[in-house]
């Protein structure tokens, strides 16, 4: 039986996640009190988090998991989508298809509540794609010297921020995920970041406006002595090109300080801000090719209700067909039986309808897998690149003409960790 947890069952939770998840440090019992404390003030606020739980037949809580609902820019509108985190299962439960039902009650979570994608950062990517989810944007780890930013704005407009500019961020915050695709609104968890100071914070203001925001860590280099010292970007958001420039001016200025500023971000295109982006690796890549950034992949996405996604999203800010327009779509999704099969998809003029047929002898326009069509949807890949690789199969339709109508034309961005 899975079902949400109450707060006489989070101390079981707080076992399950101390074992599964070493790395959380919460093995004491004063760090683990401090983690049940934790759950019970995320039960009790209106925050967008759940906690579902997986019970054997004598009441034992075996296996966790995190829901996280969130506002997600889906190329120019905002759109509820869901996020699991926090996958659990008890040490001694383990192959026992725990993990399996636990994703199969979010899915079906998701489908009743009708939000048709949903998200996670996986503990093994292979895993969760076999689980019909699609790889998201690739990270680009930058570590340059402050040297390496150009310097021509006014660094003192920089100014510190505290917690009484919470609004103020905040605002600047979802102004920017209004525009750029995958942004996350800023969530109950992130509003407490700021409340609590487990940043600092560094921005500019334009007639008492905030424009530029810039929150950071400065740590020790590991290995070395007390002075040697990195500073870390956890988040740099403007509204103007002039904010970006003033901020960058202030890191630029901390080179007598800070040996490398690590700036994690899904926007390759920063390299070009930079006068020298080269890291500190000194590898070169034949041929003649300098490290400039380490890459991950994270963020994965699954499409678990495709017709409400076509209908919900209407693939907005896409080229339209001129004409009447019929798609057929061989989905293949073996962990969620109701999306494994043929799609009609049929643009009349005005919208996109997707209707599930149960015979046809008509071949499919595409037949390809439900991660990669998420990953395509989201605009992570195209379906060119996908025909290119023979991951999708196409009859009788051109790849360029279906990235036209169907991906965005920029990767999404995503600042949010749950």
């Amino acid at each position: 039986m899975i079902r949400l947890l109450k707060t006489e069952d989070f101390e079981s939770a707080a076992n399950i996640a101390a074992l599964a998840y070493p790395g959380m440090h919460i093995q004491t019992p004063e760090s683990k009190q401090a983690f049940i404390d934790r759950l019970k003030k995320e039960d009790e606020e209106q925050n967008g988090i759940q906690y579902f739980g997986y019970f054997n037949e004598d009441e034992e809580l075996i296996g966790i998991y995190r829901l996280n609902e969130f506002d997600c820019n889906l190329n120019g509108r905002f759109q509820r989508i869901f996020g699991i985190g926090m996958v659990a299962v008890h040490l001694l439960h383990k192959k026992e298809k725990i993990a399996f039902k636990l994703l199969s009650h979010f899915h079906e979570y998701a489908r009743q509540e009708n939000v048709s994608l949903v998200s996670l950062y996986p503990f093994n990517p292979s895993f969760y794609r076999n689980m019909g989810y699609g790889y998201g944007p690739m990270k680009y780890e930058f570590k340059i010297k402050p040297s390496a930013l150009v310097s021509n704005g006014e660094k003192g407009l920089v100014q510190f921020l505290s917690s009484n500019d919470e609004e103020a961020i905040v605002s600047l915050y979802n102004d920017y995920a209004q525009q750029h695709h995958g942004m996350i609104k800023r969530t109950w968890n992130e509003r407490l970041r700021i409340k609590n100071a487990v940043t600092n914070y560094v921005g500019v203001k334009e007639n008492e406006q905030l424009i530029g925001a810039l929150a950071f860590t400065l740590e020790p280099v590991k290995d070395s002595h007390f002075l040697h010292q990195q500073l870390i970007v956890h988040e740099w958001i403007w509204s103007k090109p002039s904010a970006y420039k003033q901020i960058a001016a202030w890191l630029q200025s901390q080179q007598d300080q800070v040996d490398r500023i690590i700036f994690r971000t899904n926007d390759q295109s920063f390299l070009f801000a930079l006068t020298n982006p080269l890291n500190d690796s000194n590898h070169l890549i034949p041929s003649a090719n300098h490290e400039v950034a380490t890459t991950g992949a994270g963020l994965m996405y699954r499409v678990c209700n495709v017709i409400s996604f076509v209908h919900t999203t209407n693939f907005h800010n896409l080229k339209r067909p001129e004409e009447f327009t019929r798609i057929l779509i061989k989905i293949e999704d073996t962990f969620l039986n109701e999306q494994n099969g043929l799609f009609e998809v049929v643009f009349n003029g005005d919208f996109w309808n997707a209707t599930k047929l149960e015979t046809s002898k008509e071949n499919a326009n595409i037949s390809i897998g439900i991660h990669d069509l998420s990953s395509w949807w989201m605009g992570c890949v195209s379906i060119e690149a996908l025909h290119k690789y023979g991951e999708v199969t196409l009859f009788n339709v051109e790849a360029k003409i279906l990235d036209e109508w169907f991906s965005p034309s920029i990767t999404p961005i995503c600042f949010t960790s749950f």
